[in-house]
């Protein structure tokens, strides 16, 4: 989804988040633990008692596999979540490229993953609002403030996963550039988390990681990888549903709710440490 504006600067304080490492396996499913019950009557599902939720675990600390196991901030919600509608969770792997086709095609009942909500994704689905972050400029070690506004980098390699957010603003910027008769910015494709590997062996000049995971990576790189200006386009981060899946999505949107107010919201985020993205109030489509 690349984006025609120029960035602009989060303005809002943003995270300094804990995260875990992990790689994404072989497709798989795992099936929660809790009872079909009344409150899945008359929504419209893939199956009957059974909330079919499509993630990509590749994105400690929101969906990741730790010893063959789904874990993170969004399998928790979304279990709990599933436990107040009355079904049983089951998550199935998805690619992250495919996750709005296949809520599209209800092959899944909801996209439990870690995907902004913004206005080129709500015209295929329709995002529940559950979280807030923003996008992170990575580099590798000296002065490298010279490139800290994205005017500079016309010419540059930059490292982020493609069909992302992060890579949005790379091919974003190289539009910018090339309209303005400077060289384009080169995205240098690479998986989740890296962005830091292809600067440490020099395939790319800087990297874009999303806040929570780019915190992490900085802490654990032993000062080999460090943040390169401020956070960018702070923007809600939500769970997408099929247009015509308005009921199922009104009833998410209300049990999120109510674990905000009853405190299981703020519970999950706190065990992963990730408290600062949390929201008060859950929205649909609230991206811009």
């Amino acid at each position: 989804m690349p984006r025609r504006r120029a960035l602009t600067r989060a303005t809002t304080a943003l995270l300094v988040l804990a995260a875990l490492t992990t790689a994404c396996g072989n497709p798989t499913t795992t099936t929660g633990t809790t009872s079909p019950g009344a409150g899945s009557a008359g929504l419209p599902l893939v199956a009957d008692g059974v909330l079919t939720i499509g993630t990509d675990p590749t994105y400690p600390p929101m969906e990741y596999e730790e010893g063959g196991k789904l874990t993170g901030v969004n399998v928790e919600i979304l279990t709990d979540v599933a436990r107040r509608l009355g079904l049983r969770p089951q998550f199935q792997t998805v690619a992250f490229a495919d996750l709005r086709p296949a809520a599209t095609a209800h092959t899944v009942d909801l996209v439990g993953a870690s995907m902004t909500d913004n206005a080129a994704r709500q015209q295929d689905v329709d995002f529940v609002d559950v979280f807030y972050a923003g996008e992170q400029v990575l580099s590798g070690p000296g002065d490298h403030s010279a490139r800290a506004e994205p005017g500079s980098w016309c010419g540059l390699r930059m490292a982020a996963a493609a069909g992302t957010t992060e890579a949005d603003i790379v091919t974003g910027q190289s539009q910018l550039c090339t309209a303005a008769g400077e060289p384009a910015v080169a995205l240098v494709d690479v998986p989740y988390l890296e962005s830091v590997s292809a600067i440490a062996d020099g395939r790319a000049d800087l990297g874009v990681e999303a806040l929570p995971a780019a915190a992490k990576l900085i802490a654990d790189s032993g000062g080999t990888v460090q943040a390169l200006g401020d956070p960018w386009q702070a923007q809600p981060w939500g769970y997408g549903f099929a247009k015509d899946r308005t009921e199922l999505r009104d009833a998410v949107q209300r049990a999120l709710q109510d674990a905000i107010a009853d405190g299981t919201y703020d519970a999950i985020l706190e065990k992963y440490g990730v408290s600062d993205g949390a929201l008060r109030t859950t929205a649909v489509n609230g991206g811009a």
